[in-house]
Order: C-alpha cells, then structure tokens, then sequence
C-alpha cells in the first residue's frame, strides 16, 4: 500500500482515475443507448451472436457495472473491488475484442457512442484493443498497489496523471489517427500506414495484377508532401517464404500523396527499367505478407 506524497504514486493513481473517468463514461452511454432503444451494431454483440432484442438487458448490467466500477475508482473507496471489476472488464474487452478482429466481425466495439452509427465495412482497431488492455492494466494497479490515494484530488501530481492519462484514452478512442496539418500525412508511423492504405488502393490493385507478384522489400523515399514506394516485381515462380525481391531489373513505383481535403490517397503508377532501377531510394520498409495478400 503506498502513502499520499510521493509524487510518482499520485500520478499513477491520477491515470488510474482517468481509466475509471472512462469507464463512468462509456457506462453512461450503454445507459444511454438501452433507454434511447438506440440500435447496436458493434462487432461485440455481432461476435457474441445475440440479438438486437436480447443485448439491452446485457447493454443496462454492463452499464451499472461500469458505471459503478468507475465511480468507486475515481473516489478511492473501496480500492481493491473498484480495481477488480475494472481490471476484470478490461481483461474481458480486450478478448472479446480480440476475438472479433481475428474473425474480421464488422463495426467497432461500441464502448462510447451516443446515437445510431452508420454501417462500418472496417473491423476493430489495435487502438481500441489497446484501450482495453489500458483499462484493465490500470484496475490491476489500482487494486494491488493504489490504496491511501483517496484525498489526494488537491495535488497536483495527481491531477497529472489525469490529464496524462487522459490524452493517451483520447488518443485510442479517436476514430481516425491525426494526421499533420500541411500534408495530412498521419502523425504514427507516417510511411507503414501510407503503405498499408496503398495496399488497399485500386491503382496498386490493378498495377500488382499485371506486373506483380511483388517482393516483400519496399524503397521508400520523401519529397514533399509526396511519397515514392518502389516495389520490385518477382520473377516467375518465385512465391514462397524465402522468396528474393530486392534484386530485379525492373521496378514499379507508386507515387503517393494525401489529398488536402478529406484525406484521401492520390496515387500516380509507373514502370521503371534497369537503368531507372540504379536510382531507386536507399530506405527500405519490410511489407509483411499478409499487407500484399491477394495482390499477385
């Protein structure tokens, strides 16, 4: 049990209580939603198979609790049960979640919303799987080692560890990831993700179909607000694990670039022979498989 004073206790208990905050508010919107009869589509109640009929009595027990759990974190009584239960729905959303990105169940976990959400074709994020290891990372320490921190709300090692652990849930619950503001590339691993969205682009589609399959190394370089990614064409019969790609005389480059309105990818294809090749960039990214799956 550690005491009020020491400054990195106050501020881990202050990112306790911001998981508790969290949880306050995602119970009040499963409330919320079940008064509202407000439909439910997530990939959590996809994954458990029940119906919409039968998932608002589950939507009301799992908001109390929350609701309760959350409270209880957030005043510091009852330490040890406050952190229990949100170390245990924690540990519970992040199977539950698991499970549903593994079996690809569409829509997202549903945790926070207030109104009926369009139907989602994508299927849960790392971000909220992430969210809900947190969760039940911080009732665990809650409830083991966070014991004597309930009249600290007037220090202000505390109140940063709310604010700390406050923009990291805001962070996992956005959406979209933030993206900078001139080129609107995104603010985490700007040239993986680009990849990755470009994987899924009609262009590199069409351009994998005709001249791939594509080796697993990728030439990246940056100009700009624009971005190059050379791939290199395998040759015939070259498709298994071992596979060399970095050593072929042609290349297909696909230069890249984010749209300033909406954030959409601009992609611009070409061919590249031998003596192009030459000039291909030095960096190189490792395109897991299962990225260019299907494409060649």
């Amino acid at each position: 049990m550690t005491e009020i004073g020491s400054g990195a206790s106050l501020f881990v208990a202050g990112c306790v209580a911001s998981c508790g905050v969290l949880l306050v508010v995602a119970g009040a919107s499963k409330l919320y939603r079940a008064a509202r009869q407000v439909p439910d589509a997530s990939a959590v109640r996809r994954a458990l198979g029940v119906t919409r009929r039968r998932w608002r009595p589950v939507q009301v027990a799992a908001g109390v609790l929350e609701c309760v759990a959350g409270a209880l974190v957030c005043a510091g009584v009852l330490p040890v049960l406050g952190g229990a239960v949100m170390a245990a729905a924690g540990a519970g959303f992040c199977v539950l979640l698991g499970y549903a990105k593994a079996r690809r169940v569409p829509g997202g976990c549903g945790c926070i919303q207030w109104r009926t959400a369009p139907p989602a074709a994508e299927t849960v994020s790392w971000r909220e799987i992430a969210r809900a290891a947190l969760v039940a990372a911080a009732g665990a320490v809650g409830a083991v080692f966070l014991r004597g921190e309930a009249g600290a709300v007037d220090r202000p090692w505390f109140w940063a560890g709310i604010a700390a652990g406050g923009g990291v849930l805001m962070l996992l619950s956005m959406r979209t990831l933030p993206r900078t503001p001139v080129c609107r590339r995104p603010v985490w691993f700007p040239a993986r993700a680009t990849l990755r969205t470009l994987a899924g682009h009609g262009v590199f589609e069409a351009m994998a179909e005709s001249a791939g399959p594509f080796g697993p190394v990728v030439r990246y370089r940056r100009s700009g607000c624009s971005e190059e990614f050379w791939f290199t064409p395998l040759p015939p019969g070259a498709t298994g694990p071992g596979r060399a790609g970095d050593g072929g005389q042609r290349a297909v480059v696909f230069r890249t670039q984010y749209a300033t309105r909406g954030g959409g990818l601009a992609v611009q294809a070409s061919v590249r022979d031998a003596e192009a090749v030459a000039d291909r960039p030095a960096r190189s990214i490792g395109a897991r498989d299962s990225m260019l799956a299907g494409h060649g």
